[in-house]
């Protein structure tokens, strides 16, 4: 039953990187809700009443969380619409709102986890709407006039931090969902790479790609709790060997699009892949559960063979530590 299921999640990401849309996420595209009163409107505090009200008598912290996520999508939604009407101090008030409700949501998540709770369905539900509000914001961050910008990048960080801490708490109980769910932000971020490469935004594939790195390497944050408590990996590392060989032929797709002056955090992003996939294979080849997954990350014909090479010796993943020391901590 695992392996069918590795298989099916397999096709699927082949399925969805092809044709742009999202593997792993079981529900349809998030439908956002009504804004309702928007910032611009002389009544908006008491919309901001009527939410402080709404989660005073939300009782217990994870009911709190699940209040406090739906709020953070109403807030998200006045953003999108504030952007639309090219108001952008609009857009900064609900979007500082967005943040506020993520941060509580895994703020209370985290207490009902720390006072013995299963808080697998929370998590997974909050890890799930962070991933879809990221291509929200996204689209946001598209739009909005520049003085916006810095706002919009700021929700997307609390965004990835909010689906971050939802997965940790998700990988103590379920790490294989906590892993596809991950799989899936990876995902959005390399079709986001791969649209702004046809656009030939530059530096919004830089910024894809490394959230690209970032999520991936989250990944094996995911594997390390996992084996902390004593549980078996072994679906975690073949998913994660599987979508490794398709990520690099996205990869390779974006690396003909740029100038070959912005190849190199490419070549870094794909380095991460190469060493994801050593990893996951030198575990499963321990447990004797290699399979048919490929002991070599297939490298697409279309990178140079220089590059492969240094994608083979580690060289580019070295570089890029030593590039993170040298920045310090973001």
């Amino acid at each position: 039953m695992k392996r069918f299921r590795i298989i099916l999640l397999s096709w699927a990401i082949v399925i969805s990187l092809l044709f742009g849309g999202t593997a792993y996420a079981q529900d349809e595209e998030l439908q956002l809700p009504s804004p309702g009163i928007t910032p611009d409107s002389p009544f908006y505090f008491v919309d901001t009443w009527g939410k402080k009200i709404g989660l005073f008598f939300a009782f217990g912290a994870e009911a709190k969380a699940r209040k406090a996520l739906t709020y953070a999508e109403e807030r998200l939604a006045e953003a999108q619409t504030m952007a639309h009407k090219n108001k952008p101090n609009a857009v900064k008030e609900a979007t500082n709102g967005y943040n506020e409700y993520i941060n509580l949501a895994t703020e209370r998540m985290e207490q009902t986890r720390r006072e013995g709770v299963d808080v697998s369905d929370t998590s997974e539900i909050v890890a799930l709407a962070t991933s879809k509000h990221l291509s929200v914001l996204d689209g946001i961050l598209d739009i909005v006039p520049e003085e916006a910008k810095e706002a919009i990048t700021q929700a997307r960080g609390v965004s990835i931090n909010g689906q971050e801490n939802a997965l940790r708490a998700l990988a103590r109980e379920n790490p294989e969902r906590a892993t596809e769910i991950n799989l899936a932000a990876i995902e959005s971020r390399l079709n986001r790479a791969r649209a702004k490469a046809e656009e030939n935004e530059v530096e919004d594939v830089d910024e894809a790609l490394e959230e690209f790195e970032r999520l991936n390497k989250f990944g094996e944050e995911i594997s390390e709790i996992a084996q902390g408590l004593g549980k078996d990996t072994t679906t975690v590392e073949q998913l994660v060997a599987k979508a490794t060989s398709i990520h690099l032929g996205v990869l390779s797709e974006v690396y003909e699009k740029v100038p070959e002056q912005a190849r190199l955090t490419i070549e870094r992003a794909m380095s991460v892949s190469v060493r994801n996939h050593e990893r996951a294979v030198e575990a499963l080849k321990k447990k004797g559960a290699l399979g048919e997954i490929p002991e070599e990350a297939a490298l697409p014909e279309v990178i140079p063979d220089e590059v492969k090479e240094r994608l083979k010796l580690g060289v580019l993943e070295n570089d890029e530590e030593g590039e993170a020391q040298k920045r310090g901590p973001r």
